[in-house]
């Protein structure tokens, strides 16, 4: 088995870089400089409050079989979702 935080830290690190690159393309468009990183936040991928389905509302519970999950083997999506705000003149 994988390091799991080796792999998310990689993620996390290809997010960032990705977003560093999209500012900056941006901030040459608008012809803007990028001046500092005022605020950073990171998900990665999971829900931060409970989901509820529609059909049964808040806190509803019904008996219900669900079919198992499909996880084929060797195969796992590891994401890192960053937002990064830049302070620009």
């Amino acid at each position: 088995m994988e390091d799991e935080s080796a792999i998310q830290t990689e993620a996390r690190d290809e997010a960032i870089a990705d977003a560093k690159e999209k500012a900056k393309a941006l901030a040459k468009e608008l012809g803007v400089s990028l001046v500092r990183i005022v605020s950073f936040t990171e998900s990665n991928g999971g829900y931060p409050y409970p989901l509820y389905d529609k059909a049964y509302g808040m806190g509803g519970a019904v008996a219900q079989s669900a079919p198992a999950p499909e996880i084929s083997t060797g195969e796992n999506k590891y994401t890192s979702n960053v937002t990064i705000v830049y302070e620009i003149r």
